[in-house]
């Protein structure tokens, strides 16, 4: 066997009594598998959760799909091939417009705040108690385990544009034939065409350029080659990257992103009191806790430690991911100032989004589906540097749920079948959840390869040593726990049971 370092150590809890569901209201209807997981290497965590599992913080766990009230079903996108809906596009422009102008959604330059229009955004309404307190693309809290920051909790309301015109258009009908329909008189010829902002700013950044001595025809080429390489179609990072291609913009965006595990780097450590006071100002007044439910303690367990072992870009055999494997936290800094964490894990072949949190000033930027883009632009460039990274795991996606079902707004994306454990377009997954909240979702003939698991198949750790189960047995014929360990086996799965030590105390 190999040393113990490669492998990941937990400790198997099984099932316990059904507890408090926060999508149904059912006092004891969730009901979810669990392990602490002391190590784990992304590897370990990456076949985890293609078999359903999560993490919050150390505590792993896994619904009883048959049994859970709400069943919660894993949803990924494939980032690469990712297509952004028009309410994508609205509220990356509103983000923008604010960077480079000043200008919040609904709000007309040069008019005084308070006289603005409120603007509707996407991140307003009560999210269901269980579910991860991020607003839009966050992942879950664990359910029914104490010490994670998530006692009760709001959820984002889908983005809702009420159409002022509709609310009129009845009692106008009976009388517009009676009125006197006066025609237009067209555009004042004596002003200049209206044109789009940022045809203007090319302009301008033109004449700047020539101003500095540039050759006509080079800035020409220049401008031709930034237009556009996809016959008109802008791409996620052409939305994204406007303010950083603006000069002179209002506002400053960076983007940091920070090793969290271990905590011991200088930039984590720096900034840990600044982003732990964005937490609680997040959990107070966004999701009402009080303030010892978000203190230091309780924001270290559910988001800063991790079980997840560093894994350096050079160390791994399927890539070279420049900032390494593992769980960070991406830091929105808005003119020097944190305003938002994104809390993710970097995987072989995904980037799973744990949680995100935000200052609540800055509610009107949509920020829970800007970082969701952010986080999916992000996985797309990692995607060059690792070919085998592609995909945005979004958490747990709950059919039953209404507020639950934004996630599949994000196309493509794929659930994963409770039974074969097998990814499922979540287009051909809709009709059969809405006729049963719990449902196979692949083929008939398809079946899970993952999981009978032989027990010199299954690694343990006893008395400090490396062993497989069928060694421990014949140490322990005495030993009462092989049901556990057969329940264990097949709920991790082939692969991983080999690889990840289960502690045995006798």
């Amino acid at each position: 066997m190999a040393s113990k370092d490669s492998y990941g150590i937990v400790e198997w809890y099984g099932n316990g009594n059904g507890h408090r569901c926060g999508y149904c209201k059912s006092s004891n209807g969730n009901i979810s598998d669990g392990m602490w997981a002391h190590a784990l290497t992304v590897q370990n965590y990456q076949d985890l959760i293609d078999r359903g599992w999560r993490r919050s913080g150390k505590y792993c766990y896994k619904p009883l799909m048959n049994k859970t009230c709400c069943p919660h079903y894993t949803i990924k996108m494939e980032a690469l091939n990712f297509r952004m809906n028009k309410s994508h596009k609205k509220i990356i422009k509103q983000v923008n417009k604010y960077l480079i102008h000043g200008i919040k959604p609904g709000e007309v330059k040069g008019q005084d705040q308070d006289e603005a229009r409120d603007a509707p955004h996407s991140e307003a309404g009560n999210v269901p108690e269980g579910e991860t307190p991020t607003v839009d693309m966050k992942g879950e809290t664990t359910p029914g385990v104490e010490n994670t920051a998530t006692s009760s909790t709001q959820i984002p309301k889908p983005e809702t544009v009420k159409d002022s015109a509709m609310d009129i258009v009845k009692s106008e009908d009976a009388t517009k034939s009676k009125k006197e329909i006066r025609k237009g008189e067209g555009a004042d010829p004596n002003k200049p065409p209206c044109r789009k902002a940022k045809d203007i700013r090319i302009e301008m950044k033109k004449k700047k350029l020539l101003a500095a001595g540039k050759d006509p025809q080079e800035v020409e080429e220049m401008f031709q080659k930034k237009s556009n390489p996809t016959d008109g179609v802008k791409s996620l990072e052409d939305y994204l990257n406007e303010p950083s291609n603006t000069d002179n913009c209002a506002h400053k965006l960076e983007i940091k992103l920070i090793r969290s595990n271990p905590r011991q780097r200088p930039a984590f450590v720096d900034s840990f009191k600044e982003s732990h006071l964005v937490f609680k100002k997040y959990q107070m007044s966004i999701h009402h806790e009080d303030e010892s439910d978000c203190d230091i303690s309780q924001f270290e367990n559910f988001l800063v430690d991790s079980p997840l072992k560093e894994t350096k870009g050079e160390d791994k055999t399927h890539g070279r991911v420049s900032m390494g494997y593992g769980s960070f936290h991406q830091h929105y800094i808005l003119d020097g100032r944190i305003i938002a964490v994104g809390v993710v894990d970097i995987l072989p072949h995904c980037i799973s989004s744990v949680y995100l949190y935000y200052h609540p000033d800055y509610s009107f930027l949509a920020l829970g589906t800007y970082t969701a883009l952010q986080e999916i632009a992000f996985t797309r460039s990692l995607n060059k540097m690792d070919q085998e990274l592609k995909y945005y795991y979004m958490g747990y996606y709950i059919h039953s749920c209404p507020k639950m079902v934004y996630k599949g707004q994000y196309y493509p994306s794929f659930l994963l079948c409770p039974e074969t454990y097998t990814w499922q377009p979540i287009e051909k997954c809709r009709p059969k959840l809405d006729q049963n909240r719990y449902s196979r979702l692949a083929p008939d003939g398809v079946e899970d390869e993952n999981l009978n698991v032989p027990d010199d198949k299954i690694t343990v750790l006893y008395m400090r040593q490396l062993m497989n189960y069928a060694i421990y047995t014949q140490l322990n014929p005495k030993a009462k726990d092989a049901k556990a360990v057969k329940k264990y086996s097949q709920l991790v799965g082939k692969k991983v049971a080999p690889n990840m030590m289960l502690f045995r105390s006798g």
